[in-house]
């Protein structure tokens, strides 16, 4: 999120009772004897009274910084964006005066406050605000949930403030249920998985080319200007031949001889088609599918304008002719040169286009089973153009990166991989319905709280949140942690209104000023030959940050704000996509780019057991960065070829374990509320920076695609420092490896 400017609602709420007198009972039972009061109802038990809240703002009374929070002693109220979704709630725990709440109870009375403060409202001068309403009898305990007024501020439909499915508040704490927004929606789904049919089946029906039996005579020329083959070859001379016949050694048309050059070469294409390496995940998004058929289509290209010495590659070369025709009726270009040199402006047809010329496709293979068709498998895209084909995923607010690709070599057919279990990274349910949007700014108050049989007005309480956790700010003897009585004038919360949401600051920088890729492994892998690493001087503009994934996020929390870890599908961890980049993502060559703040959820799970991990050892979580390749050239990352103007992804780590928790604050209550503070990377209403740096080697573990953020088998190199700061900080992370 672009420099999230939230309030740090530091603020503390006070409710005084507008008059005073009062009846009597008290939490445990035993009888007060006290002056009846005209703020007191007997009929309803309670006592009517004032809610004053105060809202700190300037950098002396935050744990977090001016650019984390709505307002600084400099820019007054203006970023201010106000609060509603306001419940206030209160509890009378037996026995239980100056304790603030530790398990879901049933509340007994909760206050629908709507909005209690408008943007702009609030600021150093004026920070306090009064809201009429009425106590139950023996309330000890109030608890207060709001969020920051969501102005609908979006940056190309992406919602710069994150977004919630479900804000769910109820009496009974059990049910309570804050959601983070989930990126495709149930509306989009079904046209997202027939995009991803449509293009598999393009990429099926393709690679399938097959020869046939017809004769090559010295008359055919496959494209203007292009030479005539210069053999004569018979139907009957030639078996059909599919392109995976050139995936040999041997020439297919003569398996006695060795392959030829131009045989080679659509050999070496196929192969590199339908061969995912294990572990490999093979982006499958619009963007790296044009790239890849139009770097398929330059090799296929040059054999098709290339002189033949021989039989077998008269039949190479009409072979690439097939294919060249074939790709035509899916893709349009901008040159198809004539003496064989790349091929340039590829983009998808329309899909109308594409759907037609699936019908009239004669090289679908039997074995893939029955072909889709336009009325069982395409009809609700059969109207999407070639910019949204070419854009896809995007366009359903999904990471370039989000969506892979495997090939079966049995059923001769590309499918699109509906979970991350790819070729054995990660589990075996986690598919794109599990990228959300960044949480929303979330306020959490859980507090016993102080009475007075005094009546106080506005300016008695303290201003500030320094001011309010001062306890001889509240020295005087008429103030009490107790319960509220008839006798009761005026209550304040003793405890401060916080967060419930969680805030990570991430900077990136370079750590060398020449990268290096892993095409030295990349060749020897593939083709055992022996090259140098491709070398990259950077600039300010060589790669742009275009996002950041946070994974290892659980989209359901509770009455705490700490994650709900069962309950099925939609309580397993996801992906939080923050695709709001500040600076338009400039990395420059010396220094760090500014910072970018994205708001999650506190990822604490219970995971105590005595002997096994007896320090409640939390989670690590891995973070993607997604960068542009802008650096005028194509390289290796990993796996794959990233080309220029692709996106790609490099893998930081942060390990909380050994790690010390921060000083719990007096006047705040933060979970877990039944043992010490506990280290986890991300904790409600605290600020975690990671500060990333791209090093020599990083490219070198570049992912085309995102890989599963849960699992350790994400490949990194990280050197990671730890201290506890405002929030945890990771400093000098190295992205990739060293």
């Amino acid at each position: 999120m672009k420099k999230m400017k939230h309030f740090a609602y530091a603020g503390a709420i006070a409710l005084l009772s507008v008059v005073g007198f009062t009846a009597c009972s008290s939490s445990d039972g035993v009888a007060e004897v006290v002056e009846p009061s005209p703020n007191y109802n007997p009929e309803t038990n309670e006592v009517y009274t004032q809610l004053v809240f105060n809202v700190a703002s300037g950098s002396s009374d935050m744990r977090q910084t001016s650019v984390a929070t709505q307002a600084s002693s400099d820019l007054g109220a203006e970023e201010f964006r106000g609060i509603d979704n306001t419940h206030i709630m209160c509890f009378i725990q037996s026995g239980a005066d100056g304790k603030f709440l530790s398990e879901p109870t049933t509340a007994a009375k909760d206050y629908d406050m709507a909005r209690v403060a408008a943007a702009g409202t609030l600021s150093n001068s004026n920070s306090r605000r009064v809201l009429e309403m009425s106590l139950p009898l023996n309330t000890n305990t109030m608890l207060f949930y709001g969020k920051a007024i969501n102005a609908n501020n979006t940056v190309a439909g992406y919602n710069t403030y994150g977004h919630l499915d479900a804000y769910t508040i109820t009496d009974n704490l059990a049910n309570v249920n804050f959601q983070l927004g989930r990126r495709l929606t149930t509306d989009d789904k079904t046209k997202f998985k027939e995009i991803q049919k449509l293009l598999a089946t393009v990429l099926t029906c393709i690679i399938n080319t097959n020869r046939g039996a017809d004769a090559v005579d010295a008359t055919d020329s496959p494209g203007e200007g292009v030479p005539a083959y210069g053999y004569a070859i018979a139907a009957s001379d030639v078996p059909n031949m599919p392109w995976s016949s050139y995936n040999s050694s041997k020439s297919p048309f003569s398996p006695s001889k060795d392959i030829t050059p131009l045989e080679q070469k659509l050999g070496n294409a196929y192969k590199e088609m339908t061969t995912i390496q294990e572990k490999e995940l093979r982006n499958a998004s619009g963007y790296a599918l044009k790239m890849t058929i139009q770097d398929l289509w330059s090799i296929v290209n040059a054999v098709r304008c290339a002189t033949p010495t021989n039989t077998e590659e008269a039949i190479a070369k009409y072979m690439a002719h097939l294919i060249s025709q074939h790709l035509s009726q899916y893709f349009s270009y901008t040159t198809l040169p004539t003496d064989g040199g790349s091929v340039t402006g590829v983009a998808f047809k329309g899909a109308t286009d594409i759907i037609n010329a699936i019908y009239n496709d004669t090289y679908w293979p039997s074995e893939a089973g029955a072909k889709p068709t336009k009325d069982n498998d395409f009809s609700h895209v059969s109207t999407t153009s070639s910019a949204d084909l070419g854009k896809f995923p995007e366009q359903f607010n999904l990471p370039q990166g989000s969506t892979h690709i495997k090939y079966d070599q049995a059923s001769r057919k590309f499918d699109y991989v509906e979970n991350y279990n790819t070729s054995a990274v990660g589990g075996d349910k986690f598919t794109v319905d599990d990228y959300y949007y960044p949480a929303e700014l979330c306020y959490f108050g859980n507090s016993p709280i102080r009475v007075s049989d005094k009546e106080h007005v506005v300016m008695d309480y303290p201003e500030s949140v320094t001011k309010w956790d001062t306890e001889s700010n509240w020295a005087s003897s008429d103030w009490t942690t107790t319960h509220v009585q008839s006798s009761t004038r005026s209550v304040a919360m003793k405890n401060d209104i916080n967060y419930g949401s969680s805030l990570l600051k991430t900077t990136v920088k370079y750590d060398a000023p020449v990268l290096k890729d892993n095409n030295k492994a990349i060749q020897q892998r593939d083709y055992g030959v022996v090259e140098e690493d491709k070398e990259i001087t950077v600039n300010g503009t060589s790669f742009k940050l275009v996002g950041i994934i946070v994974g290892g996020q659980w989209p359901n929390v509770g009455w705490n704000y700490l994650p709900k870890t069962s309950g099925g599908d939609s309580y397993r961890q996801g992906y939080v996509f923050d695709v709001d980049i500040t600076n338009n993502g400039v990395i420059p060559v010396t220094g760090t780019s500014e910072p970018n703040y994205t708001l999650v959820f506190d990822n604490y799970v219970n995971r105590y057991h005595a002997t096994e991990n007896p320090n409640n050892n939390q989670d690590k979580v891995y973070i993607a960065l997604e960068f542009e390749n802008n650096s005028g050239v194509d390289f290796f990352g990993k796996d794959n070829l990233i080309h220029n103007g692709g996106h790609f992804y490099l893998i930081g780590e942060l390990d909380p374990t050994g790690k010390t928790a921060p000083t719990w604050p007096t006047h705040h209550a933060l979970p877990p509320y039944d043992r010490d503070a506990v280290a986890r990377v991300f904790i409600q209403d605290y600020m975690t920076t990671a500060n990333f740096k791209i090093g020599a080697n990083s490219l070198k573990y570049a992912y085309l695609t995102v890989p599963d953020l849960r699992s350790s088998s994400v490949t990194l190199g990280l050197s990671v420092d730890v201290k506890w700061e405002t929030g945890l900080l990771f400093d000098n992370i190295i992205l990739g490896g060293n």
